[in-house]
């Protein structure tokens, strides 16, 4: 059985703490009334007819799990395959010139990945569903904050991830999906897989897809080979941690990763004053008393091991983008200029802090801002290159 992606379950348990009564709202059933539309609109594909068709679904059926009644459907439009979700059978509409481009184990394949949303929305008690239809909601309002709107974006990329691993599942081979995969997108009557895993060979993909709401198809090929080899892929929805596109769960994280950084600051000899303590604190939610901080101080020119966000943990450690880096060394700056009584000694703190944890950036954003001398930029330094050794 194809297991959802660690996003989909740490998206579940925030967006369930966060708002579970939208969420409750939306955990209905599928859409009624889908048969009668398409038999108004649609050519039914019956399997007498196309018996090639009704194989390759029984096999992705058989294949997934799945016992529910299938029904196929043929329209007009650009080649692709969709999935409807209803009570009853289990519905599959081909647009286009699709199936005369298919071979039946490629098209076994299609109807796996479309088969795979079916055993999604019903997961979890259509807990799934529920997700899908209020992010689908908020990225339709125009008042839906930032975050949500990178959750939808993701959660997105995350779906169709598993919709792959459904038609690899379904035809039992990689090679076959990425032909399917590379028909689709292209067009072309024939391609060539390997040619094409070589292709996503040569890209850096662990910065993450662009796309918005389908993965890059070479990132997707990507995926499913280093998928079936059992590695981690999730990078290609999460991308490293940047302060410029948090999303719900990014949020949490960047909110904790200033808090510690922050106690860490607060708790520097130099820097451990009230006045900076209580800067410092600002930085907790709600804002309070910090803790000390346990261990060894993060290195942010690192990919950074973050906690799991209620439960369910990216393994992969997330590199931190430039932006968030930079955002880090100004979150650094305030605290160590947060009492004028710390004088020399506090920026000097500063600087072996900023030296400690890899923010190189550090430096410069300070001289911006305070307008040293050079004379000034090198006698600090100095003294701060002397206490990290």
């Amino acid at each position: 059985m194809v297991s959802v992606l660690g996003y989909h379950r740490a998206v579940l348990a925030v967006v369930r703490s966060l708002d579970e009564r939208a969420w409750a709202a939306l955990r209905g059933g599928p859409l009624d009334g889908v048969g009668d539309l398409l038999l108004r609109n649609a050519y039914r594909l019956e399997a007498e007819a196309h018996p090639v068709v009704h194989r390759a679904a029984r096999r992705a059926a058989e294949a997934l799990g799945m016992d529910s009644a299938i029904e196929c459907f043929q329209v007009n439009g650009e080649p692709n395959a969709v999935y409807l979700h209803q009570d009853g059978p289990a519905v599959i509409v081909f647009q286009g010139p699709l199936l005369d481009r298919l071979g039946e184990d490629e098209l076994t394949a299609v109807i796996g990945h479309e088969f795979a949303h079916r055993l999604l929305w019903e997961a979890e008690e259509g807990g799934y569903l529920a997700v899908d239809r209020l992010l689908d909601a908020a990225a339709a309002d125009a008042r839906t904050p930032q975050q949500y709107l990178e959750t939808h974006r993701r959660w997105s990329l995350a779906t169709e991830l598993f919709a792959d691993r459904g038609a690899l599942t379904a035809c039992g081979d990689l090679s076959t999906t990425v032909r399917a995969l590379l028909k689709l997108q292209t067009g072309l009557s024939n391609a060539d897989p390997a040619a094409y895993l070589r292709q996503a060979d040569g890209l850096d993909l662990s910065t993450g897809s662009r796309g918005t709401t389908h993965p890059e198809g070479v990132g997707r090929a990507w995926a499913l080979k280093n998928w079936q080899a059992g590695d981690d892929v999730e990078a290609l929805v999460t991308g490293p941690l940047d302060v410029d596109a948090p999303d719900l769960l990014d949020a949490v994280l960047l909110r904790e990763l200033s808090r510690d950084f922050a106690a860490a600051i607060a708790h520097t000899e130099g820097l451990r004053t009230d006045a900076v303590a209580t800067a410092a604190a600002g930085f907790a939610d709600p804002p309070g008393p910090l803790g000390v901080p346990g261990g060894a101080m993060s290195r942010f020119d690192e990919p950074l091991t973050v906690r799991p966000v209620d439960g369910a943990p990216m393994s992969r450690p997330r590199p931190l983008t430039e932006a968030t880096r930079r955002y880090l060394c100004y979150l650094l700056l305030d605290l160590a200029t947060a009492d004028p009584e710390t004088g020399d000694d506090g920026l000097v703190a500063s600087l072996a802090i900023a030296r400690r944890s890899g923010l190189k950036g550090y430096d410069d954003v300070a001289d911006d801002e305070l307008g040293w001398s050079d004379r000034q930029r090198a006698r600090l330094a100095r003294a701060a290159d002397e206490v990290v050794a």
